[in-house]
C-alpha cells in the first residue's frame, strides 16, 4: 500500500490474522482459516472466541480430536472451565457424539447452573434419570479421565497430577480418580505415595484390575521380587471384564516383559480400532520385536511417531543393540582393574541410547563399588557438578566421540585421559579443549605411524593451523 509515494507497512498483528481467518472461514477455505486462527492464538493465547473459531475450523477439516484438545487445555489450566465444557458439548453435538455431548454438557450445567441448557440436553437426547447427583458424578468422572489421559499421554505428569488435585475433595476420593492419581505417582517414581494408595485401593477391592496392574508394576520397579512374582501370578489369572481393563492389563504386561501375554490381549483391541494411542503402539512395537516380528515392530513404532512430537524413548531394536554393546564393550571396562578404563566405561555408558533400561540394580552395585575418582566422575555426569579437571577430561572425550572415524578407537580415549591429566597437572588454562585434543590426536597417530595430516585434524576439530602447531609444541614440551 502506498500513500504520497511512501510505502505504509502492514501491521501483521492478531487483528490482521483474525480478519483473514474470518474471511477464509466464510469462503469455506477451512484449512487456511485454521492456519490463521492458530496464528492469532500464538499471539493472544487467552482469546477464547478465537479458540472457538479455531476448533470449528478444525472440525470442518476432520481434526476432531485436535479441536477437543483446545478445550482440554483450558480446563486443565483452570481457564474458562464452564465455557470450555459448553464448547465441548456443542462440538460433540455437531459430530453426533451423543454420549460425549451430554456428559460434557452436564459438566457445564453443574458449574454454570444453566437449567435451560440442561433441559435442552434432556430433550435433545431423550434422557431420563433417577439421581441427579449420580449423573453429575458420572459426568465429572468421564471428563476427568479424558483430560487426565490427554495430559498423561503427552508425558505431562506434573500437570496431570495437578489437574486431579484441583478437583473437589469428594470427587478425588472416588476410586477411579484415586487410581489415576496413584498411577501418576507411580510413573513419577514417587513409589512410597503410589504404594500407599494402591494398597488402600486393593484392601477395599482386591479384584480392581487397574490397581492390580499398577501395583504389580510398582513391585517390579522397586525390585520387591518375592511380592512381585506373587502378584504376577495373580495377574496371569485375571479375566478382564471389558476392553478398558483389557487394555490396561495388556500395557502393564508389556512393561513387565510378558510380551506374548500382552500381545494376545492388545492385538485384538488394535484390530478393532480400540485405544489407538501412544501406549498401544509402543507396547505393540515392543511385543512384536521380542516375538521376532521385526517388520511389525517397525510399523507400530512408525505409527507411534506419527502421533506425537514428544520424546517417546528409543525403539526396541535400538535398546537391543545397546544391550549387546553394553555387555560386550562397556561392562568389561567398568570391571577393569585400570581406573582410566573404568572412567572410559562410565563415559561410554553415558553416551548409550536407552541406558536407563540397562542400569539394573546389579550394574548400580558395580558403579557404587568403584574408587572415589570414578564415583566423582559419575556424580559429575549425573548431577552436572562444576568440576574443572574432570570437565576438561570429559569435554575432550566428547570431542573425540564426535568424530566418526575416531569414536571406536578405545586406546585413543584411554591415552587421552592420561594426556589430559598431564595437562591438568601443569596448571594451565583449560578453556580451549579443542586445541589440546587436536594436537593430542595428531601426535598420537603420528607416533603410531598412522597416516594422518594436520589438515584432517584442523577440519575435525575446527581450529586454525597456527593454534594446532602452537599446541603441538606445548604438548611436546611437557
Amino acid at each position: 500500500m502506498a500513500h504520497n509515494g511512501k510505502v505504509i507497512p502492514m501491521k501483521l498483528d492478531s487483528q490482521f490474522y483474525k480478519k483473514l481467518g474470518d474471511q477464509k472461514y466464510l469462503q469455506q477455505d477451512y484449512h487456511k482459516a485454521a492456519e490463521y486462527f492458530r496464528k492469532v492464538l500464538d499471539m493472544s493465547p487467552q482469546d477464547f472466541d478465537i479458540k472457538v473459531k479455531y476448533s470449528e475450523s478444525l472440525v470442518k477439516i476432520g481434526l476432531n480430536n485436535k479441536a477437543e484438545h483446545i478445550f482440554y487445555e483450558s480446563i486443565a489450566k483452570q481457564e474458562a472451565v464452564a465455557e470450555s465444557y459448553y464448547q465441548l458439548s456443542q462440538l460433540n453435538i455437531t459430530l453426533n457424539e451423543a454420549n460425549k455431548a451430554f456428559l460434557f454438557g452436564i459438566n457445564y450445567v453443574t458449574i454454570s447452573e444453566d437449567e435451560a441448557y440442561k433441559a435442552e440436553l434432556e430433550d435433545m437426547f431423550e434422557v431420563s434419570y433417577n439421581s441427579e447427583a449420580k449423573i453429575e458424578t458420572e459426568s465429572q468422572l468421564f471428563a476427568i479421565q479424558l483430560i487426565f489421559q490427554y495430559l498423561f499421554s503427552q508425558g505431562r505428569l506434573p500437570e496431570a497430577r495437578k489437574f486431579i488435585l484441583d478437583q473437589n475433595q469428594e470427587i478425588q476420593e472416588h476410586r477411579v480418580v484415586r487410581n489415576l492419581l496413584a498411577m501418576c505417582y507411580l510413573y513419577m517414581n514417587e513409589y512410597d505415595t503410589a504404594r500407599e494408595m494402591f494398597e488402600r485401593l486393593l484392601s477395599e477391592d482386591n479384584s480392581d484390575v487397574h490397581a492390580l496392574c499398577h501395583y504389580t508394576l510398582l513391585l517390579y520397579n522397586t525390585n520387591d521380587s518375592e511380592k512381585y512374582h506373587r502378584y504376577l501370578k495373580i495377574l496371569s489369572k485375571v479375566m478382564p471384564m471389558n476392553d478398558d481393563e483389557s487394555f490396561k492389563l495388556g500395557i502393564v504386561l508389556c512393561y513387565l516383559k510378558q510380551y506374548e501375554a500382552s500381545q494376545k490381549i492388545l492385538h485384538p483391541l488394535y484390530r478393532k480400532g480400540k485405544f489407538l494411542s501412544i501406549q498401544m503402539y509402543n507396547a505393540l512395537s515392543y511385543n512384536s520385536f521380542h516375538l521376532n516380528n521385526v517388520e511389525d515392530s517397525k510399523y507400530f513404532w512408525s505409527k507411534l511417531q506419527e502421533m506425537t512430537k514428544v520424546d517417546v524413548g528409543h525403539a526396541p531394536w535400538v535398546i537391543a543393540e545397546s544391550k549387546v554393546f553394553f555387555d560386550e564393550q562397556i561392562l568389561p571396562l567398568l570391571l577393569h582393574d585400570d581406573s582410566h578404563r573404568r572412567l572410559y566405561g562410565i563415559f561410554l555408558l553415558n553416551q548409550l541410547k536407552g541406558r536407563e533400561v540397562l542400569l539394573t540394580q546389579e550394574i548400580w552395585a558395580v558403579l557404587e563399588s568403584m574408587e572415589d575418582y570414578e564415583k566423582l566422575y559419575l556424580t559429575y555426569i549425573i548431577q552436572d557438578l562444576k568440576l574443572n579437571k574432570l570437565d576438561f577430561i570429559h569435554r575432550g572425550l566428547l570431542k573425540l566421540y564426535d568424530v566418526e572415524s575416531l569414536k571406536n578407537d578405545e586406546e585413543l580415549f584411554i591415552v587421552w585421559i592420561d594426556q589430559a591429566e598431564a595437562i591438568i597437572s601443569e596448571k594451565v588454562d583449560l578453556t580451549h579443549v579443542n586445541a589440546y585434543v587436536a594436537a593430542f590426536v595428531y601426535m598420537y597417530y603420528r607416533n603410531a605411524d598412522s597416516k594422518i595430516t594436520k589438515q584432517q585434524v584442523i577440519e575435525w576439530f575446527d581450529i586454525t593451523s597456527y593454534r594446532l602447531n602452537k599446541t603441538i609444541d606445548y604438548l611436546v614440551s611437557i
